[in-house]
C-alpha cells in the first residue's frame, strides 16, 4: 500500500504548514485518489523523535516543505529516513530549495527530486508519475536524476486561476483548534525589492473575493485568534481591500485579530476611515519601511514616499486603534550605521506600536545575490543569510544594528515601559532614540547581559542602572526611577509597596477609621510625580515632592493584571493616603505642613465628602449595617 506523507519543520508549535495544506488540497481535489497525510513538527523537537515518528509510518512517498529555517535540519532528517528506509522516495519542495535545485542534489543523494517554484500542479503530477512508475522525464517543475545526476526539467507555468485550487480550510484540513495561520489572499508582488522573493515570483494573481469571504466565515466560525494575510501589499489593489476590510468588520463577531501586510503611502483616505471605527485588537498593521536613506531604497530597488508615509502612519495612529507595526532592515547596500539610525529616529517619533529589526539576508533566488557575487556585500554560507558587513557597514556595526534590534523587541515592543522610554529618549537624548540605544547595547555588552530576559522586573533595574551611569543630566536622571517604578507597577497583580525612605510616617495612627479605601484601591508614594512626568510637566515636581499616587489593582489574583491609575489632585490623594495609613484626621494638618510647607492646605472635610461621594471611600460602620441587613 502506498503511504504518502507531507512534512514540514515549523519555527513554533503554534504554526502550521500552509503550503502542505494547499497540496493537499489540489491533489485530493480529484476523487478516489491515495490521501495525503500531513505531518507537522517543529523547531523544538529533536531529531532523533521525528525521525522516529516517520520511520513508524513508513512513508512510500515523503515530502518536506523546505524554508531558510528548516533546511538543514530536514536535509539531516532525510538522510536518516533514506538510510533506514532506502526504498522511500524523499522528495524537497519550497523557497529555499527552488533556486540551487541541481547543486542540493549533487551535494546530499538522500533527495530524490526537488519541486521548484509553485507547487500544487507540479506535486499532483509528480505523484500520479510515481505512483504509476511512469517517466518524470516530461514533468515540469522538477529536477530529478538521470542516474545519479541531477537535471532540471523545463519551469511549470504558473497557475493562473488560484482558485482551481480548493481552500484547505473548508477541506477540513485545519484543526478548529490551532490558534494562528497564514493566509493567501494573493500570490507576487507588484514591487520589485531586490531582497525579497516575492520580487521573482511572477505576476501579481488573486484569488477571488468570494473565496475570500467563504474562507473568513470558516475563520471567524472557528478557535483561531489571528489570521495573517501573506500578501505582501494587500492595499494595491484599494478597492479590493476596502471591500475585504468591510467584510472583516461586519462579520468578525469574535474579533479575531486579522493581519494585513500595507504599503503605508498607498493608504487612501477610504481605507483609513474604514479602519477608524474598527475595534481594538481587530486590525494588526505591518508596514516596510526597511530605511529611511535613499541610497539604500534605490540599491535595493524599493521606492516609497517618505513623507506620505509619514502622514498616512501618524493618520492611522491618530483615527484608528488599529496596532501598527514598523519593519527597518540594516544592512542594505549603500546604508552605513549613521544612515540606519537615521531610519531609526525618523521611525521612532512614529511612535508605532511595534518595531522589528534585522539584518537583510541574502535569499536564494533573489537579485540580491548579484550585490553578493561582487563582493559588494558579505553574508553567511548557510541559513539564514545574515549580512554580515557590507561596503558601508563593517562588521562589528552589523553586530551593534542587531543587538539594537533585539533592545528595541524586548523594552520597546512589550509596551510595558512607554513613558519612561519617552522620558528617556526627548529629555535625556535630545529626542535621538537611536543614540539612546546605541549607548544602551553598549552598556549591555559591556555588562554581559543576556539579550533575552526581558521581564519587566530586569527592564526596570537594567535602565535605571544604565542611566545612573550614562547621563550627565543628574537632575532630570533623578526623577526616573519614580516613572520606571509607577510603570512597573502598572504590570503587577500585587504591586510593591511604596519605598519607606519616600512614604511619610503619620502621628496619632489608631486601630480603626471611620472610612476605608475601597477594595482593589491603594495608594503609593513617589519621590517625583510619575503622572506629570508621563504628562512632561515637570515644573511642580520639586514642590509637590513626594508625591502620593492612586491606583485600582485587580482583586482577583486569578484574574489578568488589570492596574488602573486613579487621576486625583493633590489633596484627594493626600486624604486617600491619610486614611489607608489609619491616620487620625486631626493629625492631617501637621502632615500636610511637613510634606508641603509652600502649598495652601486644602479644607480636609470637603476633601472627605467628596471622596465617599464618589465611591473612593465608604464608611465603615454602614458598610457593616449592610452586611447584618444582607444576612438576615
Amino acid at each position: 500500500m502506498t503511504t504518502i506523507i507531507a512534512a514540514a519543520l515549523n519555527t513554533r508549535h503554534t504554526h502550521s504548514a500552509l503550503a502542505l495544506a494547499y497540496i493537499k488540497a489540489y491533489w485530493e481535489k480529484a476523487p478516489g485518489r491515495i490521501p495525503i497525510q500531513i505531518c507537522e513538527f517543529d523547531l523544538n523537537q529533536t531529531n532523533e523523535g521525528i525521525i522516529a515518528e516517520l520511520i513508524l509510518q513508513r512513508p512510500s512517498i515523503l515530502a518536506f516543505s523546505v524554508y531558510i529555517w528548516s533546511l538543514l535540519r530536514s536535509i539531516d532528517i532525510a538522510g536518516a529516513i533514506k538510510a533506514a528506509l532506502p526504498e522511500t522516495t524523499i522528495i524537497f519542495g519550497g523557497p529555499e530549495v527552488s533556486y540551487n535545485s541541481e547543486w542540493l542534489m549533487q551535494q546530499h543523494d538522500c533527495i530524490d527530486f526537488i519541486m521548484r517554484g509553485e507547487g500544487e500542479a507540479t506535486f499532483a503530477e509528480l505523484l500520479q508519475c510515481l505512483i504509476d512508475r511512469s517517466s518524470t522525464a516530461e514533468t515540469k517543475g522538477i529536477t530529478r536524476r538521470d542516474g545519479r545526476t541531477p537535471v532540471a526539467n523545463p519551469d511549470r507555468e504558473l497557475i493562473s486561476d488560484l482558485d482551481t485550487i480548493p481552500s484547505p480550510f473548508q477541506a477540513g484540513f485545519y484543526k478548529k483548534k490551532h490558534s494562528f495561520t497564514y493566509y493567501e489572499a494573493s500570490r507576487g508582488c507588484p514591487s520589485r525589492c531586490s531582497y525579497c522573493l516575492s520580487s521573482v515570483l511572477g505576476r501579481l494573481r488573486h484569488f477571488s473575493v468570494e473565496r475570500i469571504e467563504a474562507d473568513l466565515d470558516w475563520f471567524f466560525k472557528s478557535d483561531y485568534r489571528q489570521v495573517r494575510f501573506a500578501d505582501r501589499t494587500f492595499n494595491h489593489d484599494r478597492e479590493r481591500a476596502r471591500r475585504i476590510i468591510k467584510y472583516v468588520k461586519a462579520n468578525n463577531s469574535k474579533n479575531i485579530n486579522v493581519h494585513f501586510e500595507i504599503q503605508a503611502d498607498f493608504l487612501d483616505e477610504d481605507i483609513i476611515e474604514l479602519l477608524a471605527d474598527a475595534p481594538e485588537g481587530m486590525f494588526h498593521l505591518e508596514i516596510g519601511v526597511q530605511s529611511t536613506n535613499p541610497v539604500a531604497l534605490r540599491a535595493v530597488n524599493r521606492r516609497f514616499d517618505l513623507e506620505t508615509l509619514k502622514d498616512r502612519v501618524i493618520k492611522l495612529k491618530q483615527r484608528t486603534k488599529c496596532h501598527l507595526h514598523l519593519d527597518l532592515l540594516g544592512a542594505l547596500p549603500g546604508d552605513s550605521l549613521s544612515d540606519f539610525c537615521k531610519s531609526l529616529d525618523d521611525v521612532w517619533v512614529l511612535q508605532p506600536d511595534s518595531i522589528q529589526i534585522s539584518l537583510v539576508k541574502v535569499l536564494r533566488g533573489t537579485p540580491l545575490q548579484d550585490s553578493l557575487q561582487k563582493h559588494e556585500i558579505a553574508a553567511m554560507p548557510t541559513p539564514p543569510y545574515t549580512v554580515l558587513r557590507t561596503n558601508s557597514l563593517n562588521s562589528t556595526e552589523a553586530v551593534h544594528i542587531q543587538d539594537i534590534g533585539k533592545l528595541v523587541e524586548g523594552i520597546y515592543n512589550c509596551q510595558r515601559y512607554p513613558a519612561s522610554l519617552n522620558y528617556i529618549v526627548n529629555r535625556l537624548f535630545v529626542g535621538q532614540a537611536s543614540e539612546f540605544f546605541r549607548q544602551l547595547a553598549g552598556f549591555w555588552r559591556e555588562r554581559e547581559l543576556p539579550f533575552y530576559n526581558f521581564s519587566p522586573e530586569n527592564i526596570a533595574s537594567h535602565l535605571q542602572a544604565f542611566i545612573a551611569v550614562s547621563c550627565s543630566e543628574k537632575a532630570l536622571a533623578g526623577m526616573l526611577p519614580s516613572l520606571l517604578e509607577h510603570e512597573l507597577r502598572l504590570t503587577q497583580k500585587v504591586p510593591v509597596g511604596s519605598n519607606p525612605a519616600i512614604t511619610p510616617q503619620f502621628a496619632n495612627v489608631v486601630r480603626r477609621t471611620k472610612y476605608r479605601l475601597q477594595p482593589g484601591y491603594r495608594v503609593l508614594w513617589y519621590k517625583y510625580d510619575p503622572i506629570q512626568l508621563s504628562d512632561h510637566s515637570i515644573e511642580n515636581l520639586v514642590v509637590q515632592s513626594p508625591a502620593p499616587v492612586t491606583y485600582r489593582f485587580e482583586t482577583d489574583l486569578s484574574a489578568t493584571p488589570d492596574v488602573e491609575v486613579i487621576r486625583l489632585d493633590l489633596a484627594d490623594a493626600f486624604v486617600m493616603a491619610a486614611i489607608q495609613a489609619k491616620a487620625d484626621d486631626c493629625c492631617w494638618a501637621d502632615a500636610w505642613k511637613k510634606l508641603w510647607a509652600n502649598i495652601a492646605q486644602p479644607d480636609f472635610a470637603h476633601t472627605l465628602e467628596k471622596l465617599v461621594t464618589s465611591g473612593l471611600l465608604y464608611e465603615v460602620a454602614d458598610a457593616q449595617k449592610n452586611t447584618r441587613q444582607q444576612s438576615e
